[in-house]
C-alpha cells in the first residue's frame, strides 16, 4: 500500500493527498483505557494513583512540563505520589531505553501506581508503532497513560 501511494505521488505530484493521523486511533484506544482503569480503581474505593513522565530538552529539567502534568492530575482528582516524577534526558529514543520510562513502568507493574501522565504522546514514543506497544502494555498491566495535551484540545478527561 505505501509503495502504491508513494509511485502514485511520483506520478501525480500536483494531486491533492489527505494523510491520516496515525494517533488518532491510538488516542481513541488510550482514552477508553484510562476511563476504564480510572473507574474500576474508584469502585474500589480509592483514587487513581499516578506518576509524572517527561522529556529533558537541551539538559534543561523539564520543569513546566511535570507542573503541567501535575495540574492536569489534580483537576482529574488523582493522586500524584511523591517522588513520582521521572525524567529522561536520552530524548526521543526507544521508551525501553530510557532508564526513567522503565522506572514508570516499574511502578505500573508492581502496582504502586495506575498510571502515567505525559503532556504528549510523542514524549512516550514519536513512532506511532512504538506508542501502541507501550499503550498495550499499561493495558495487559491494568495502568493507563493520560495525556494533557488532547484534553486540553477538545475538553475530554
Amino acid at each position: 500500500m505505501d509503495r502504491e501511494r508513494a509511485f502514485e505521488a511520483e506520478l501525480y505530484p500536483d494531486k491533492l493527498r489527505v494523510e491520516t493521523d496515525p494517533y488518532a486511533p491510538l488516542e481513541a484506544a488510550r482514552r477508553d483505557n484510562l476511563e476504564r482503569i480510572a473507574a474500576r480503581v474508584r469502585t474500589s474505593g480509592r483514587m487513581p494513583r499516578v506518576c509524572q513522565y517527561a522529556l529533558s530538552v537541551g539538559g534543561q529539567e523539564p520543569r513546566h512540563s511535570l507542573e503541567a502534568a501535575a495540574a492536569f492530575a489534580v483537576r482529574q482528582s488523582w493522586q500524584v505520589g511523591v517522588g513520582q516524577s521521572y525524567t529522561d534526558h536520552h530524548g526521543a529514543t526507544d521508551p525501553l531505553t530510557r532508564p526513567g520510562w522503565c522506572l514508570v513502568r516499574q511502578q505500573i507493574r508492581a502496582g504502586y501506581a495506575d498510571g502515567v501522565v505525559v503532556i504528549t504522546p510523542f514524549v512516550v514514543s514519536p513512532h506511532a508503532g512504538e506508542y501502541k506497544q507501550q499503550l498495550e502494555w499499561f493495558a495487559e498491566h491494568l495502568g493507563f497513560i493520560a495525556v494533557v495535551a488532547p484534553e486540553a484540545e477538545d475538553g475530554r478527561g
